[in-house]
């Protein structure tokens, strides 16, 4: 699966976050903070870990590709 064709299930988010929050707020009778606070992570590191990756990439190449017209531009001046 590439970054480009990724969706996250629409049921997903809400569950998952919801779910989050009730460990969370369950934290001082259970002990699970910890557990609770990195599945929340990885959780928004699946839903939007792909679209972050393709949005850094297409912001390096940009950039890549500024610098070099800029270099080319100031070596066509000389």
């Amino acid at each position: 699966m590439s970054a480009a064709s990724h969706n996250p299930p629409r049921l997903l988010i809400p569950a998952g976050f919801g779910f989050s929050y009730m460990t969370i707020r369950l934290v001082p009778e259970n002990g699970w903070g910890p557990a609770a606070v990195v599945g929340l992570l990885v959780l928004a590191l699946i839903l939007w870990g792909p679209a972050a990756l393709k949005w850094a990439c297409k912001a390096f190449a940009v950039r890549r590709a500024a610098k070099k017209r800029a270099a080319e531009k100031k070596e066509g001046d000389k």
